[in-house]
This record gives C-alpha cells, sequence and structure tokens, in this order.
C-alpha cells in the first residue's frame, strides 16, 4: 500500500531538482540527483533511486507531451519530456504526474509484485490493470494537488492530449472507466 504523503514528499523533491534542470539548461539527458548537485541516487524507504531525464524540443506533436518508465530490477525511473511549448507549470505538473506513477511501480516492485509483460499501451485493457490503476490515481492525484484542479479535469485532459500519441480508441470510455476505478481506491 502506497503512503501517500510519503510519496508526494518523494515527488516533489525529484521535481524540484527537475525544475532546477529545466530552468538551467536546455534539452539533453540528465542524471539525478548527480546533475543538481546530488549524490548518485536518491534515498526513500530504504532504496537507492536514480533517474534519468531526457528533454528534447520537437516540433512534431502537437502539444507537449511526458513519457515515463520504470525499468525492473535496476532501481532506476526514465522521465522523456518532449516539448513543443514553452515550459510552464503544466507541463512540470504532467512531468510529476508521470514521475510519481512511475514511482509507484517502483514501490510495486519493493513489494514484490511481479509485473506482466505488456508494451502495448494503446490497449484499452492495459490501463484498467489493477497496478496500472493504482500508478494511474496516484499520478494524476498528485498532478490534480499540484494544479489545484479537480483530479476529473487531470484525467480528461490527460486522456486528450496522449489519445493521439497512444493511438488510444474509445477515448471517451477510458477516462469514464478510469474515474470509475479511481472511486474504488481508498488512501
Amino acid at each position: 500500500m502506497v503512503e501517500k504523503q510519503k510519496l508526494f514528499e518523494f515527488s516533489r523533491t525529484i521535481l524540484s531538482d527537475i525544475e532546477t534542470i529545466l530552468h538551467y539548461n536546455s534539452e539533453g539527458s540528465f542524471y539525478l540527483p548527480e546533475d543538481t548537485g546530488g549524490e548518485m541516487s536518491y534515498q526513500f524507504l530504504g532504496q537507492d533511486l536514480t533517474l534519468e531525464f531526457d528533454w528534447e524540443e520537437v516540433d512534431y506533436l502537437n502539444t507537449s507531451i511526458v513519457l515515463g518508465d520504470f525499468y525492473n530490477g535496476e532501481d532506476t525511473i526514465k522521465i522523456v519530456l518532449k516539448s513543443v511549448d514553452r515550459i510552464d507549470r503544466r507541463i512540470v505538473s504532467r512531468i510529476g504526474e508521470v514521475l510519481t506513477h512511475e514511482l509507484v511501480h517502483w514501490i510495486q516492485e519493493m513489494d514484490g509484485f511481479d509485473f506482466p509483460n505488456s508494451d502495448d499501451v494503446q490497449s484499452f485493457d492495459y490501463y484498467l490493470q489493477p497496478h496500472e490503476i493504482e500508478a494511474q490515481y496516484y499520478g494524476f492525484l498528485f498532478q490534480s494537488e499540484f494544479l489545484g484542479e479537480p483530479i476529473e479535469k487531470v484525467v480528461e485532459e490527460w486522456v486528450d492530449n496522449y489519445s493521439e500519441f497512444h493511438e488510444f480508441e474509445e477515448s471517451q470510455n477510458l477516462t469514464k472507466s478510469l474515474l470509475s476505478e479511481f472511486s474504488r481506491i481508498s488512501i
């Protein structure tokens, strides 16, 4: 079970380092916390964690997107920002959402969860797996609190912004299904 307060504090710590990168650098690949003057890794829940942050300015998307990946067994999370817009609070909130999502997967692995081999992020069913629901919930909740907006608005915006990139089918049904699943989570 994820402890929301500790998770969000850790997310804010890492997000602060990412904001430092965004403020003082241009696009490139960064390794955190080392590239912000920190140690070689973050410490959370008695474990080391490193973060790879790739920032790429692109002109082939309609909106900036943030992608994430958790490397099973490696205590490493990768965040990719493909920016088309000036970096603003909303983009930073998207980074926080993806970061928190991937941190939940990291915690799930520490708790002994064995991830299925599924890379089909275009599949409707992919997003309704219990481990994905939990990670999405905390990621969207983090973004909701960061922006001071209802979680429903954050989820709808995510589905709208990522429908084309992920080739979501039935995006309206995905939004409704996610919100329905989130209403069952108690924190």
